[in-house]
């Protein structure tokens, strides 16, 4: 089996700069250790999925798009009408084992961690940097911890995930991971940033 490489491996280490008041507000960079599979059901058979879903993770499927359902180790997002995602540690086989457990008249499992790079951006200036590029609005009362959302940034897809408080998780397709990353260290100059790797 081919390892996993970082998109981003080259410029992770180009360390940080301080912002125009001399400051660092901003943490930038890749979550790595992770693995996102999808899973797609139809519509006449949701409710069976979402019984072998509750068997598996002990929670219900989410019921809206754009609402993250915790469970455990893993994390289950609706992303459309009958598909989700659900994001695990990287050691888990999660694609593997749900291939298994779902037949393929119920639905169909997809493993996605080789095509998308996570991208962190926390900190108290995490809002401000992203208000700048995702025509989103980022008001903490409106996209709350655990919100997520299909959006852009720089003319390129992504999802967009508020993981906590003051940080916010880019999850861009791997090709386009070095253009996302180009664009959020340019907006992030006059804050200040420290890279992570």
């Amino acid at each position: 089996m081919l390892e996993r490489q970082s998109a981003l491996a080259a410029v992770l280490g180009h360390g940080g700069r301080n912002g125009a008041d001399g400051k660092r507000r901003l943490k930038l960079g890749e979550q790595r250790g992770w693995s996102l599979t999808q899973l797609a059901g139809f519509a006449a058979t949701l409710g069976e999925l979402g019984q072998l879903v509750q068997a598996l993770f002990g929670v219900e499927l989410p019921a809206k798009i754009g609402e993250a359902a915790p469970a455990a180790s893993h994390q289950l997002l609706k992303i459309g009408p009958e598909q989700f995602w659900i994001l695990g540690p990287r050691q888990d086989d999660l694609a593997l084992g749900l291939q298994a457990e779902v037949p393929p008249a119920i639905g169909a499992v997809t493993p996605l961690s080789h095509s998308r790079t996570r991208i962190f951006v926390e900190g108290e200036a995490a809002r401000e940097l992203l208000a700048k590029g995702i025509p989103l609005d980022l008001h903490p009362d409106l996209f709350r911890v655990r919100a997520f959302a299909l959006t852009g940034l720089h003319h390129t897809p992504v999802l967009l995930l508020r993981s906590a408080p003051e940080r916010y998780e880019i999850f861009a397709m791997r090709s386009f991971a070095l253009s996302v990353w180009a664009w959020l260290i340019d907006a992030a100059r006059p804050l200040g940033y420290d890279l992570a790797g």
